[in-house]
């Protein structure tokens, strides 16, 4: 087996050989195994064992001259960090059997294709009492047992997860099992739910992860309010229901993003995504890398935007009224909307970086929508103090707001109202990485001291006034020069003068 040929986890698989005690038999087992059946690259290595892995893992980390701890007395679990030749970090993790022996184990496993073991001593021999290699095969997603989802409710998550990473069928019954857990998963702690969600959103298609989770009763407990939207119907230009909206704007902010990653565009590809593919190509490698960014390690803001996308109208219901023309409207649902994705994502256990960032995004996830209507898109002073507001963030709100344009039309979406907003959306990226030090963040001709010197100004809040408004002159390209600058602020004290 390749384990023992792989320059990667050759020298890994002899320190834990050289570690053992006399006799004592060590098992590999769950996801590598199952990785290794798939021909899948490996990321980290589980091995079990019968007694207290505190003495095993610290010779293995001795041996690979790595680092190493105690992840959970309890159950007796440990790590070793170990360093590859590139730099990555590569998990050995060590846990004593839950059970008697490996068997009871591995029954008490999540999924049959996770219960897979291989006996170090034997390595030839795959350890399968549950039928998990035929279950690979024939591509199902098969419980351990009737218990399984129900002693671990996160499970149910990791269902919906494994499901799609690896293209499975839910087995008979699965579903319903799942369906059963969601109930009691709000007892689970916080940050496994917020793990196992990142998980989703990280994977190959997180908008069919979002909505499985939905069709299974599973968002209830990782987002409550979403709940509220079922009970909101289509109403004008609105083409689809609030959940299904809401939904359908996380699979488009999909597509566009997947477009921009793959460099490529499917000759099936909607028009509608083949105008935004265009527009956008030039701020392409730009795209790539801010996707690839991490607010707090581990999450990627790709997964954080599309949060962002499932939370963005959270709080339509609670701001619902109904209009003399008949239509719904919404007034305040990006101010309410904000305050309650921050409590939100605290809830999920996201740092306050993360949640301030999720907050910004829903309060000015509107900001593009008057824009794009104006005769020839955004000027620079329009653009200037959307950036203000919305900071980096922006770029997000950015591709948020074409996301939500093409779901709110639908299949009545135009290609005059899109023209517009791929339009909208293009300047304002142009303008964050092209132009960001005349447009975004200019560099101020006059400063304080300068306009205490050369206009007699004493310290005081005209001083922050005048600069402020020096700066956005110069962002709209209204004062260009030094001089300029002067006869600005010349302008201004006058104008202020005269007021007083």
């Amino acid at each position: 087996m390749r384990l023992w040929t792989d320059p990667l986890t050759a020298p890994i698989l002899s320190a834990v050989q050289d570690a053992r005690e006399p006799g004592q038999q060590v098992y590999l087992v769950g996801g590598a195994v199952r990785d290794l059946l798939l021909g899948r690259e490996l990321h980290d290595l589980d091995f079990t064992l019968g007694a207290s892995p505190v003495r095993l893992t610290r010779q293995v980390a001795r041996l690979l001259k790595a680092d190493f701890f105690v992840l959970d007395d309890d159950r007796h679990t440990t790590r070793v960090i170990h360093r590859l030749p590139d730099g990555r970090e590569f998990n050995l993790d060590f846990v004593q059997f839950t059970g008697a022996d490996l068997e009871d184990d591995l029954r008490h496993r999540d999924f049959t294709i996770n219960a897979l073991a291989i006996d170090l001593a034997q390595p030839e021999a795959i350890i399968d009492p549950l039928g998990g290699e035929a279950d690979l095969e024939k591509r199902l997603l098969r419980v351990c047992s009737d218990q399984s989802l129900l002693d671990d409710p996160v499970r149910a998550l990791r269902a919906v997860r494994l499901a799609i990473q690896f293209g499975l069928d839910y087995a008979p019954g699965t579903p319903e099992r799942i369906r059963a857990a969601a109930f009691s998963l709000s007892k689970a702690t916080v940050e496994r739910q917020r793990d196992e969600l990142f998980r989703i959103l990280a994977g190959p298609d997180p908008a069919r992860g979002l909505r499985e989770c939905q069709t299974f009763g599973l968002l209830k407990s990782l987002a409550p309010p979403l709940e509220d939207q079922l009970t909101v119907l289509a109403s004008p230009p609105h083409h689809y229901p609030l959940l299904e909206h809401t939904l359908q704007v996380v699979q488009t902010c999909q597509q566009i993003l997947n477009t921009l990653e793959e460099n490529s565009l499917a000759s099936e590809s909607p028009w509608w995504l083949g105008e935004a593919f265009d527009a956008l190509r030039p701020f392409q490698g730009q795209l790539r890398a801010w996707m690839t960014g991490e607010i707090t390690p581990g999450r990627s803001i790709r997964s954080l935007l599309l949060l962002g996308a499932l939370f963005h109208d959270l709080a339509k219901p609670a701001t619902l009224s109904a209009g003399a023309d008949g239509r719904l409207h919404y007034y305040g649902h990006d101010r309410e909307g904000a305050e309650m994705v921050w409590d939100l994502a605290r809830r999920l256990a996201l740092s306050n970086a993360e949640a301030k960032w999720l907050s910004t995004l829903v309060r000015y996830h509107m900001r593009l929508l008057p824009l794009a209507r104006l005769d020839g898109g955004p000027d620079r002073k329009k653009i200037y103090h959307f950036f203000q507001e919305a900071g980096e963030v922006g770029v997000a709100i950015a591709l948020l707001y074409l996301a939500d344009t093409r779901a709110t039309y639908g299949p009545e979406l135009s290609r005059e109202i899109w023209g517009r907003s791929v339009g909208t959306a293009a300047r304002v990226l142009q303008a964050w990485w092209q132009e960001q030090d005349d447009l975004i963040a200019p560099e101020l001709l006059l400063d304080g001291n300068a306009l205490q010197r050369e206009f007699g100004l004493a310290p005081g809040a005209l001083i922050g006034e005048l600069l402020a408004d020096l700066r956005e002159a110069q962002a709209a390209d209204e004062v260009r020069d030094l001089a300029g600058a002067r006869a600005f602020i010349a302008q201004r004290l006058k104008k202020h003068n005269k007021g007083n």
